[in-house]
C-alpha cells in the first residue's frame, strides 16, 4: 500500500526525536561494564576479582592495595575508602579477596611487611605499605678505620757531659783517669799537662734523654652499617573494613619480603600466637673504631762530641780536631785551650697508627613477628 505524505512526514520527526535522546556510550567507564570484558568469566553482577580465600587474586597487586573494580572504579583494599562505591571498605569488600583482617597483639604494632638483607634499606615499599620502619640488623660489618701515617719530628736531645780517659801508656794502656770537659766552654788544658799522658780515648757521650713530636695516626671511621639491615613497611592507620585492634593485610607477600604479615616490638620478645616467625634486630651499635696512639722510638738518636785544640788563649786560634770516637789517640796534640761540642745525631722511629676497635651490636634489640 502506498504511503500517505502525512505519514511519511510524522515517522520522520518520530526518528530525529529518538536521535536526540540516544546516550554516547564510549563515555561510560568501562569499569561499570565487567561483563563486556571479553574473558567471558564475568557476568552483569561480576565483581571483577578472581582471588580465592586463600590469596590475592587477580587485578590485585601482592603486598599491595588495588584490586578491580565496582561502580565507582578500583577498590584500594588498605585506605580506609570505600574507592569503587559498593558500600564496602577495604577488608569488608568483596573484591579484596586476597586480603584478610589481622588483629594487631597489645603491645605489638603493625601490620607491615618485612624485608632483611645487606641492602634492605634501598628497598621500596610497595603500594598500600608506605610507612618505613627501621627496626635495625644484625651482623655488623667489619670496616676498619684508616689511619693518617704516624711520623716524628727533629729529637730533641740531652747529652752526658763529655770526657777523655787519659793513659799513662801507650796504645791506651796502663793507669787510667777519666777527665771531664764541659761541652760548648772553653777549657785550659793544664790538668792534661800536669798528669802527662802516654795516650788517651774520648768516647762519645751517653744520651741522657731523647724525645721526639709524634703527629699522625688520625681516624677515618666509615659509617657502621649492619651486615643485615632490616626494613618493615607498615600500614597507614585507618585501614578499614575491620573488627576495632584489627588491620586490612594481603594474605601472601611478594619477594624479597618475608613471605607474612608481621608485627614488631621493642625488646627481646616472645612471639604471639599465629605470628610464629620471629626475627630479632638489633637497634644499635657500639663503634669503637678508630687508631693506636702514634709514638715515637727515640732508641736511634745518639750523641756526638768533636773537640776543636786552640793554641791561644780563651779558645782562639783553632789548630786542629779530635773526634770523639773511641779511638786511641797517641800523638797528643800541644794545644793551650780547648773546646768539646756535643750534638744529637739520628731519628726517632714512628710506631702506632694500627686500626683498633670494631663494630659490635648493641644491647637494644627489636623483635619482628610474622605470620607462617
Amino acid at each position: 500500500m502506498r504511503r500517505s505524505a502525512f505519514q511519511s512526514v510524522t515517522a520522520l520527526v518520530a526518528l530525529l526525536v529518538a536521535s536526540a535522546c540516544t546516550q554516547d556510550f564510549d563515555k561510560f567507564e568501562p569499569e561499570l561494564f565487567p561483563e563486556s570484558s571479553g574473558s567471558g568469566s564475568g557476568g552483569a553482577g561480576s565483581s571483577g576479582s578472581s582471588g580465592g580465600a586463600g590469596g590475592v587474586g587477580a587485578g590485585q597487586t601482592t603486598a599491595g592495595s588495588t584490586t578491580s573494580g565496582g561502580a565507582g572504579g578500583a577498590e584500594r583494599c588498605t585506605n580506609g575508602e570505600d574507592d569503587d562505591g559498593d558500600g564496602a571498605v577495604d577488608c569488608a569488600d568483596d573484591d579484596c579477596g586476597g586480603f584478610a583482617c589481622v588483629a594487631v597483639p597489645d603491645g605489638w604494632q603493625g601490620p607491615g611487611v618485612l624485608v632483611a638483607g645487606p641492602a634492605a634499606a634501598d628497598v621500596a615499599c610497595p603500594d598500600g605499605f608506605p610507612e618505613r620502619v627501621d627496626v635495625g640488623g644484625r651482623d655488623p660489618l667489619d670496616e676498619p678505620a684508616t689511619c693518617t701515617p704516624c711520623t716524628c719530628g727533629a729529637p730533641t736531645v740531652t747529652c752526658e757531659e763529655p770526657a777523655i780517659t787519659l793513659y799513662g801508656q801507650d796504645a791506651c794502656r796502663g793507669l787510667a783517669v777519666q777527665l771531664p770537659i764541659p761541652a760548648d766552654r772553653c777549657t785550659d788544658t793544664d790538668a792534661v799537662s800536669n798528669l802527662r799522658p802516654d795516650s788517651y780515648r774520648g768516647e762519645a757521650p751517653n744520651v741522657d734523654s731523647a724525645r721526639c713530636a709524634a703527629s699522625g695516626g688520625v681516624a677515618t671511621v666509615p659509617p657502621p652499617r649492619f651486615g643485615t639491615e632490616g626494613l618493615v613497611c607498615a600500614a597507614p592507620p585507618g585501614a578499614g573494613g575491620c573488627a576495632g585492634g584489627e588491620a586490612c593485610a594481603p594474605r601472601e607477600i611478594d619477594a624479597p619480603f618475608e613471605p607474612g604479615v608481621c608485627v614488631w616490638r621493642e625488646g627481646e620478645r616472645r612471639c604471639p600466637p599465629e605470628f610464629t616467625e620471629r626475627h630479632v634486630f638489633a637497634s644499635s651499635m657500639v663503634d669503637d673504631r678508630g687508631c693506636t696512639e702514634c709514638t715515637c722510638d727515640a732508641r736511634g738518636v745518639r750523641c756526638a762530641a768533636t773537640m776543636t785544640l786552640f793554641e791561644g788563649a780563651d779558645c782562639a786560634t783553632p789548630i786542629g780536631t779530635v773526634p770523639f770516637d773511641g779511638a786511641c789517640v797517641e800523638q797528643i796534640p800541644s794545644a793551650a785551650t780547648v773546646s768539646v761540642e756535643v750534638t744529637g745525631t739520628g731519628s726517632c722511629q714512628p710506631r702506632g697508627g694500627a686500626p683498633t676497635g670494631e663494630v659490635q651490636e648493641g644491647d637494644d634489640r627489636i623483635t619482628v613477628c610474622c605470620t607462617p
